[in-house]
């Protein structure tokens, strides 16, 4: 500052530091430089998914959290399919119902929903899905709430990205991830598993995005209740699909100990995820599960919560099978309480 006021420039240096603010901003509305940094945080591998979806647009769409990007070969489900239909995976670790909701309206607004376009949809659920909170920052860039029903916060936290996405972008304190950063500024970083296009969104094993605490975390408040906001998310997801003609799914992913309390009406915990099920059900949507008799063995798994490579092949042939309408399969139709 002094030196700006010693060649007559006072306040120049509050002027350059707005420009490299405002810049910085607009960097982080840019889809081109979120996509960059897929290697670098997990929103980025989101967009990596979402930019390849709308460039590649596929005839069937999976959406989910990270059970899902882990759970779920579209190439092994497609094959078991009649037509062998193309087929992408979607699922985002972390990720809540807002968010997919977020990102079926981007979609949406592109002209992609529909039988010309994506015509079927399955949604992989369990209750983390529908329990709230965004640590990975995805709903700052593909949920637009309203000022007047969703309150000057939430509004500016999605239109001041540096602001909303903070505490994601402290992480490049951290040496490792700041030369991160930098090396996909310069040459470009594939993520943890890979591109997206390698394996149509799939994800074999466990990738970097999410860690052991994260994961712990989210078993261990999976019994929780769901959010009303998450729960309402969730239908209007549902019904955006069925408004458009999308042909809808509902799959609820393995656990290691455990049902999801989806599946689960005696356990004390279960009644509002029973209560999900129920407007599912109401709304004409298939859902599928293990069968009662079958069992995922530990060595399918990575942790109690997530399938590995031998796990999601064998998790995703069965589910193919049950789509296609066998009538032996692993995974079948849930009826019953």
């Amino acid at each position: 500052m002094e030196i700006w006021r010693s060649i007559g420039l006072p306040g120049l240096g509050v002027v350059v530091a707005v420009v490299m603010l405002a810049g910085a901003e607009a960097l982080l509305h840019s889809d081109a430089f979120m996509y960059r940094l897929r290697a670098v945080f997990a929103v980025g591998r989101a967009f990596e998914k979402v930019l390849h979806v709308e460039h590649d647009t596929p005839q069937w769409l999976v959406l989910g959290n990270s059970r899902v990007d882990n759970a779920i070969d579209p190439r092994t489900v497609a094959r078991a399919l009649p037509t062998g239909p193309s087929m992408f995976n979607l699922g985002l670790p972390g990720a809540g119902a807002t968010a997919l909701l977020g990102i079926a309206q981007r979609l949406d607004e592109r002209g992609l929903l529909g039988p010309a376009g994506i015509g079927n949809v399955l949604i992989g659920i369990d209750e983390s899905l529908l329990q709230g909170g965004d640590a990975l920052g995805y709903e700052v860039f593909f949920v637009a709430p309203l000022l007047w029903d969703h309150g000057l916060q939430a509004f500016l936290r999605t239109r001041i990205r540096l602001w909303g996405y903070a505490d994601n972008l402290k992480q490049l304190r951290e040496p490792a991830k700041l030369l991160q950063f930098f090396q996909a500024l310069h040459s470009g970083l594939e993520p943890a598993g890979g591109a997206a296009a390698d394996r149509q969104g799939y994800r074999p094993g466990f990738g970097g995005q999410q860690d052991a605490g994260q994961v712990a975390r989210q078993e261990a408040g999976s019994t929780a209740p769901p959010s009303d906001a998450e729960v309402v998310a969730l239908l209007r997801l549902v019904d955006l699909f069925r408004k458009r003609g999308v042909a809808i799914a509902v799959v609820f992913p393995p656990l290691l100990n455990r049902k999801v309390l989806y599946l689960e009406p005696e356990h004390p915990a279960a009644a509002p995820y029973l209560a999900v099920r129920r407007a599912l059900e109401q709304r004409g949507i298939p859902l599928f599960a293990l069968a009662p008799e079958r069992r995922m063995v530990p060595a399918e798994f990575v942790n109690a919560g997530h399938l590995n490579d031998h796990g999601a092949q064998r998790f995703s042939a069965a589910l193919g099978a049950a789509l296609a309408g066998s009538p032996a399969a692993e995974i079948q139709r849930v009826t019953g309480p």
